[in-house]
């Protein structure tokens, strides 16, 4: 037998193998990027963006995605963003993507928004398979099966009582409350009594049940990577890491969550019990499956009360930083009271009668909405041209929110300053247009958030009768609160003095 000469044993090698392997992977790795650069050159953006996704790893290392995004207001209505992705602040380009009659599906993106094995509404692609378990679901969020407003008027009452009895600071005595971890358990119990029919109890437990709003932060960070970059995703959702995803057997965390949500609907359907006026009863009602109830009444419970506690946190924010305001609102409120023209808790109906207090309610959306970027739409396959730019298919094209939100052309001038007056000093047809370009940050048509109506219902009640009870301000106004921005906002350490109404 023959022996293999030393040069061939010198390339069979294992340096001469890995180095062989890097590259080639250096070689495709170039190769892409000049493919990705070359298919979507026409569509300005940061140029490290039209190659790489370092620009959005960038943004999420440093939890800077909402400046960042509003920055590309720069390059116009339409940016590139990524080697597949634009985004853009023009309305009546996500109109147009997300009617109807639209052509253009679900982005891979929806995918890495599943918290377990199973998909549920809001990570499903494929559009007759989401109109079918939404079908079971609409009822339960839209409010024709459970009495939101009661039970909104439950926890609003209670975060009342509690802030009353733990928090108040007087003249004899100082009290700091961290006033985002105090919203959080607020829309977290309300979340929870809504979807369970009893909250988890995070505001009377006064502490972070299982470490679960640690662990959603973590989570938001970690699942904006995977929703950006494809590979993260790959191998986020890759067999390989299950084992590392929140699971129902966890003793903390959101897995905790899971597993006590995972409980209550085993219970509920061992029972049969599919009369409890609440969201998971109306899902049972309406042919949910075990599992779609397990998924669907635990995406309420992170997509519900982390995007509405960022809308109330920032407007207070604004409000208590900005005393004109304020006090507007302020008197707005205390001469409805006075009149007896509002119940207590307010009506929603009640608190669509006053109007200031609707602009601060729409500006503080406009000033800072829940949802930074997303809501990504893929081209159809033949590629689509719009505003005189052809978007080749599959492309995504998402919702550059941050930046809609601070358009001149929607809102007029000053779109950085918090001025509800903007929705009161222009003409009808003006605010319901402004109106409407705020309500896409919800999406639009059949891709409309399902928990739209809980969320308008807190944030019409929840600013009314906090000053109507309290006043609040800021202790640490030069750095009032700690914020990072992925594809959704974190807040922490907004410290402040509250105190009884006079």
């Amino acid at each position: 037998m023959s022996s293999i000469p030393s040069n061939y044993l010198v390339l069979l090698s294992p340096t001469s193998l890995t180095g062989t392997g890097l590259g080639l992977f250096v070689l495709w790795y170039i190769l892409s990027s000049v493919v990705a650069w070359y298919r979507l050159r026409h569509i300005p953006g940061p140029f490290i963006a039209s190659f790489s996704y370092l620009w959005h790893m960038g943004n999420i290392f440093l939890g800077c995605a909402s400046p960042e995004h509003i920055a590309l207001k720069r390059y116009g209505s339409l940016v590139r963003t990524g080697p597949n992705y634009v985004v853009t602040d023009d309305p009546n380009i996500l109109r147009r993507i997300n009617g109807a009659r639209s052509s253009w599906p679900r982005d891979s993106w929806y995918t890495s928004s599943r918290f377990d094995p199973n998909y549920h509404m809001l990570s499903l692609l494929d559009t007759a398979a989401r109109d079918t378990i939404k079908a079971k679901l609409t009822s339960g969020y839209s409010g024709r099966d459970v009495q939101i407003e009661n039970g909104v008027n439950t926890q609003i009452e209670f975060l009342v009582e509690t802030i009353r009895s733990r928090y108040l600071s007087t003249s004899t005595r100082h009290q700091p409350t961290d006033l985002a971890q105090v919203i959080r358990y607020f829309t977290l119990d309300v979340i929870t009594h809504l979807s369970y029919g009893t909250s988890f109890g995070f505001l009377a437990a006064e502490q972070d049940l299982y470490d679960y709003t640690n662990s959603v932060d973590r989570f938001i960070r970690a699942i904006t990577l995977s929703v950006d970059i494809p590979l993260f995703r790959w191998i986020a959702y890759s067999p390989l890491l299950t084992g590392i995803m929140p699971k129902a057997s966890d003793k903390s965390g959101m897995g905790k969550l899971i597993g006590i949500g995972q409980k209550i609907v085993n219970e509920r359907f061992q029972d049969n019990e599919k009369h409890a006026p609440d969201m998971l009863g109306s899902f049972m009602r309406h042919g949910a499956t075990r599992e779609e109830c397990v998924s669907e009444t635990m995406l309420t419970l992170i997509a519900g009360s982390d995007t509405t506690a960022t809308a109330i946190r920032s407007t207070m924010l604004y409000l208590i930083s900005t005393p004109r305001v304020y006090n507007r609102l302020k008197a707005e409120i205390q001469e409805a009271a006075s009149d007896n023209r509002v119940s207590s808790p307010i009506g929603v109906d009640e608190a669509k009668r006053l109007p200031y207090l609707q602009a601060v309610i729409l500006e503080g959306f406009r000033m800072r909405p829940p949802v930074v970027y997303g809501q990504y739409k893929a081209a159809p396959p033949g590629g689509e041209t719009i505003n005189g730019v052809f978007i080749p298919g599959g492309t995504a094209v998402g919702q550059n929110a941050v930046a809609m939100m601070r358009s001149e052309k929607a809102f007029g001038a000053g779109v950085d300053l918090f001025r509800p007056e903007r929705f009161l000093e222009c003409s009808e047809e003006a605010r319901r247009e402004m109106e409407r370009t705020v309500g896409l940050v919800f999406g639009t048509g059949r891709w409309m958030c399902a928990g739209r109506t809980v969320a308008w219902v807190e944030l019409n009640k929840i600013f009314f009768e906090l000053l109507r009870a309290f006043d609040f301000q800021p202790i640490y106004p030069t750095k009032p609160v700690d914020e990072e921005s992925y594809a959704l906002f974190t807040h922490k350490n907004m410290w402040v003095a509250i105190t009884e109404t006079a």
